[in-house]
């Protein structure tokens, strides 16, 4: 479930081997709202982009100002078990509400190499590092790099690369 990136600094301030063990390993993609909307036409419509998991009881808004950050985990309710799937519906592990998202937009999944991300053959696209990912193609994530899933950019970390950012943060 998508908490505030506050909510993260409280809980490393507070215990950083909690947090740790806490992160066991996992990644973690991070949403921090752009100075400008994506499609900055004074629109109101604009700011109802969402973020959540697909067992979230709350709904964060995204664009409402306030950076999110999720764990990359499988939910038990989720056909796909090897794959940590990203979307706009929500049969999704991690989703993203916004139109620009396909229902079944990408996923990721980890091997002996890392963490990957992979586009479903998305309408609008995935992006890692700028550049727009074939479908179906893995692309190998370093920690801090830049994700584009439709018009949200998320950055995703790997555990150890999440908690050095807080910590950097935290200065």
């Amino acid at each position: 479930m998508p908490e505030s990136l506050l909510a993260w600094f409280n809980r490393f301030t507070d215990d950083p081997k909690k947090l740790e063990a806490r992160l066991a390993g996992r990644p973690v993609l991070l949403y921090e709202p752009p100075e400008t909307p994506p499609d900055a036409t004074g629109d109101d419509e604009d700011d109802d982009y969402q973020f959540r998991t697909q067992s979230g009881i709350a709904v964060p808004a995204i664009g409402g100002g306030e950076p999110l950050a999720v764990i990359v985990e499988k939910t038990k309710d989720n056909a796909f078990q090897r794959r940590v799937t990203v979307g706009r519906t929500s049969n999704n592990d991690v989703v993203l509400d916004d139109n620009s998202v396909s229902r079944f937009h990408a996923w990721l999944e980890t091997d002996d190499r890392g963490w990957s991300i992979i586009d479903a053959g998305s309408r609008n696209g995935t992006w890692v590092a700028g550049k727009k990912l074939n479908a179906k193609t893995p692309a190998l994530l370093t920690s801090g790099v830049k994700v584009r899933v439709g018009v949200i950019e998320l950055t995703f970390y790997s555990s150890d690369g999440f908690l050095k950012m807080l910590k950097q943060r935290a200065l």
